[in-house]
């Protein structure tokens, strides 16, 4: 367990190497760093290791520094600041360097390498524009170890799933056993540099676009104010400053003012600041949720949404009706992207059914309309669109036979006939044998007509629904006690 003096110590030193400000609340997160620090160096614990950084090991103090540091990130981290880059930043740049073709990028605070790699990638997009023109990418870090790191490009197949689009990774990037290497020419045209953001700022000259995120969040009042004044000298009237999510200018410096109706991003609050077109931006903003629920990318950017987050945009057309009552109209539903109508078989009694229609895609069925078994039906059919047919399924002369039928609500005795889709029904008389339904009904007599187009009636009872002498429909079966015991009346 850390000591209250050893943590003061330790977290005085901190901030005056790198303006990381710790609270006594952050004692874990000061003590599970150090440890492996401890261990690697043969320590037997933290009080050891603090021993010989009060012992003035600079070694050592650097290695606690480094450990202390924050290195997350992930490419095209937050999707907003590289949107606006290509739609506003960029084109704004490309005309007012015009005569200069010069530009450069500061990256501060560059980690990984995952932010100055999505600027490089969105640059090579432009490459036509930018043809004759020497572009810099400056990427500096406090980290020595974490810049190795981003020289190499090399990324573990989770650090290229965060935010990298599968078109980018296939485009740039090449596969090194478990590893993901971006190609040689996007890491040319970035350069990485050992800075510490606490250190004077004008070797590393001046800069048309910094980007400064989620480091400030770190510092104190102070320290932020200060880094933010020192970064504006570096910049023309018309440089650009991109800020973390949680992080702002308001009430820390006035040397920055926030660029219109845009978070994150800041222009320089001097005369010179120009007016920038945010036209193409604000139109990538409003199609964004389309885009990406039908898997459009915004500047090449973006992965398609899962189909649950998926929005009305870009979804299937088309609408879900409850079953039509008896005699009244059927309502529709279409398949996605098709013109196809679905009405269940309804009629009134002695009256003729309603249109209702169902078709394949791209195909519209005809009118047609069942009846319910047991009452005199309506006129209809069922046919495949476009066809005529003479088959029946079943029908002819039906005779008495024992055994049971699976339909739902039906009456008993009936004449009438199902047609296959694309044939003229025809009528088939008979009597009801032992039936199998949920409810039984009593007997009735009904029909079913002809015509073309509609869906296929549910089966129904009856003897018109029987076939030739043998008189059964499907499901149908004679009912044997010995093999299965006593009948089950409330399946």
């Amino acid at each position: 367990m850390m000591k209250p003096e050893d943590f003061d110590f330790v977290s005085r030193l901190i901030k005056s190497k790198s303006g990381l400000v710790l609270s006594e609340d952050k004692t874990y997160l000061l003590e599970s760093r150090l440890m492996p620090i401890a261990r690697k160096r043969g320590m037997k614990d933290l009080g050891e290791l603090i021993g010989a950084m009060r012992g003035g090991d600079r070694q050592l103090v650097e290695d606690v520094v480094d450990a202390m540091t924050t290195n997350e990130s992930f490419f095209f981290r937050d999707t907003k600041p590289f949107d606006q880059f290509r739609h506003v930043v960029l084109p704004h740049m490309i005309k007012a360097r015009a005569s200069k073709r010069h530009l450069r990028i500061w990256c501060a605070a560059a980690s990984s390498g995952q932010e100055p790699y999505s600027l490089a990638m969105i640059l090579d997009e432009f490459k036509s524009q930018l043809s004759g023109w020497r572009v810099e990418i400056i990427g500096t870090d406090i980290s020595r170890e974490i810049l190795t790191k981003a020289r190499a490009g090399m990324y573990s197949q989770f650090e290229v799933q965060r935010g990298l689009p599968i078109n980018l990774l296939v485009k740039y990037f090449q596969k090194k056993e478990d590893q993901w290497q971006i190609s040689a020419d996007i890491r040319s045209k970035v350069q990485y540099k050992e800075f510490n953001l606490l250190e004077d700022f004008r070797p590393l000259g001046q800069f048309d676009i910094v980007y400064c995120r989620n480091v400030l969040i770190y510092f104190d009042q102070p320290t932020k104010s200060d880094v933010l004044a020192r970064v504006s000298a570096l910049m023309p009237d018309d440089g650009f400053l991109f800020l973390g999510g949680a992080e702002t200018v308001l009430g820390i410096s006035d040397k920055f003012k926030p660029l219109a109706r845009q978070r994150g991003i800041y222009q320089l609050n001097r005369p010179g600041a120009p007016e920038v077109d945010l036209t193409a931006l604000e139109k990538a903003q409003a199609g964004g949720t389309a885009a990406a629920s039908s898997g459009a990318a915004t500047g090449g950017l973006t992965f398609q949404k899962p189909k649950h987050m998926q929005t009305a945009a870009g979804a299937a057309t088309g609408t879900a009706a409850r079953p039509a009552a008896p005699g009244t109209a059927g309502t529709t539903t279409t398949r996605p992207t098709t013109s196809s109508t679905t009405a269940r078989p309804f009629g009134a009694a002695g009256t003729t059914g309603t249109p209702g229609t169902t078709a394949r895609p791209t195909t519209t069925g005809t009118t047609g309309a069942t009846a319910r078994p047991g009452t005199t039906g309506a006129t209809g059919t069922t046919a495949r669109p476009g066809t005529e047919g003479t088959t029946t399924r079943p029908s002819g002369t039906g005779t008495t036979g024992t055994g049971s039928s699976f339909s739902k609500p039906s009456g008993s005795t009936g004449t009438g006939s199902t047609a296959r889709p694309g044939s003229t029904g025809t009528t088939g008389t008979g009597s009801t044998g032992s039936t199998y339904r949920r409810p039984l009904g009593t007997a009735g007599t009904g029909t079913t007509g002809t015509g073309a187009g509609g869906t296929p009636p549910r089966p129904s009872s009856g003897t018109g629904n029987t076939g030739g002498a043998g008189g059964t429909t499907r499901p149908s079966s004679t009912y044997d006690r010995s093999r299965f015991g006593k009948p089950d009346d409330k399946k």
